[in-house]
């Protein structure tokens, strides 16, 4: 049976952002856990947190140039972006301090122009009919990054007493090989897509009077049948460019992608939380994996829910899961929970472990639903919507991510 390319395409560009999220997310949770004692690595216990940083301002410029690499095949532009990933791996596996700061620095580029390049690569071999089933099934698989990444944390990093010499060099070196392997997945993986009838948007002209130059030969009868029209004069790229960014659909892209990096923001908070007020140390990794798990099911139930309730309801519903979300952290988390260890008969409403677990599935259907409604929104848009008129899908998902990073 001849394998579907649109669907293979889509399939393995989502197993290739899976694996090297999932590494590159627990990689910077693990450099944490290893540095946590200065004593030993001789290093300061914050630089973990200044790697962050310095990759999550880098990716802004990854993914602002992202666009203008269209020029370049996308199995290509993947395949490069997932080698910068390994210097980040060297700089940990020989614990150097300029290594790590400067392999985060080439990390945040790359991390930067995959999440831009791979998002308009889905977009680009999809047909319009397919583009909502194929968003859902690319952010289905990607989702399980997560759950992967809780998974490995929960076996290595448990506590940061364990995060041996041995241990490091051995899962840093597994994620540098999973980055490779990821690259060449994407070089050798991807497929020539067949020709189609369903060409890019950019390359047509919406404009009845363009349409009707088309239609038009150069005999003089038909030109007497089809008189030309006059064209308004186009305007110039920067003007287009600030139209296209002031248009309500992407402003509304914009404010959902903001609530969405709050929302992930909010997580690493509450993890912290948890920490401070809850003695049982095994309470974050179970929280993790029940958020993981959520994500997952949530990512693959999604497009039936959304076809059977309509976007509108969706958005209703992730509305008040994120407002109930938040009312029960206020409630259940002392306030000084966030800086100083805590009890947990301070909270307005003390509740037990088991509120934890329920908190974890409350926060992975709402940071899911938030962020599907971002994502499936802007490939959506990138695709059919008339802003993108002369724009590259590329450029929407750009915006996205610098919003995001922001």
């Amino acid at each position: 049976m001849a394998v579907n390319v649109e669907v293979w395409n889509v399939g393995v560009a989502s197993v290739v952002l899976m694996l090297l999220y999932a590494t590159c997310s627990t990689g910077f949770t693990m450099l944490n856990a290893s540095l946590a004692d200065s004593s030993k690595t001789g290093m300061d216990s914050k630089l973990g947190y200044l790697c962050s940083s310095i990759y999550s301002f880098v990716s802004l410029g990854g993914s602002f140039i992202a666009p203008f690499l269209i020029v370049i095949p996308a199995k290509f532009v993947l395949f490069c972006s997932s080698l910068l990933y390994v210097p980040f791996y060297i700089g940990v596996i020989f614990l150097d301090k300029i290594a790590i700061i400067s392999g985060s620095a080439v990390t945040g580029v790359g991390d930067g122009v995959m999440w831009v390049a791979i998002y308009d690569y889905v977009v680009r071999v999809s047909r319009k009919e397919n583009l909502v089933r194929n968003m859902s099934y690319f952010i289905f698989v990607s989702s399980f990054a997560g759950l992967l990444g809780y998974l490995i944390n929960y076996f290595n990093i448990e506590d940061p007493t364990k995060i041996t010499d041995s241990t490091r060099l051995r899962i840093f070196s597994i994620f540098a090989a999973i980055a490779i392997f990821a690259g060449f997945l994407a070089l050798l993986g991807l497929k020539e897509m067949p020709p189609s009838d369903d060409c890019d948007r950019s390359s047509v002209a919406s404009d009845s009077a363009v349409q009707t130059l088309l239609s038009t030969n150069s005999d003089e009868e038909n030109e007497e049948e089809h008189p030309v029209v006059d064209l308004p004069r186009p305007q110039s790229k920067l003007g287009r460019l600030l139209k296209f960014i002031l248009s309500p659909a992407t402003l509304a892209l914009i404010t959902t992608t903001i609530v969405a990096s709050i929302c992930f923001c909010w997580v690493e908070i509450l993890c912290t939380c948890i920490r401070n007020t809850f003695s049982n140390r095994h309470l974050i990794p179970i929280f993790g994996i029940i958020l993981g798990s959520s994500k997952v099911i949530i990512c693959g139930i999604w497009n039936k829910i959304s076809s059977l309730l309509g976007y509108k309801v969706m958005i209703y519903v992730t509305s008040i899961t994120l407002l109930s979300w938040l009312t029960i952290i206020l409630l259940m988390f002392p306030p000084l929970s966030v800086h100083d260890k805590s009890d947990a008969s301070d909270a307005l409403v003390p509740l037990g472990d088991w509120a934890v677990f329920l908190l974890g599935l409350i926060t992975g259907f709402s940071r899911t639903c938030n962020d599907l409604l971002a994502q499936l929104s802007c490939g959506t848009c990138s695709k059919t919507h008339k802003v993108m008129q002369g724009f590259q899908p590329g450029l929407l998902f750009s915006v996205r991510a610098i919003v995001w990073s922001s």
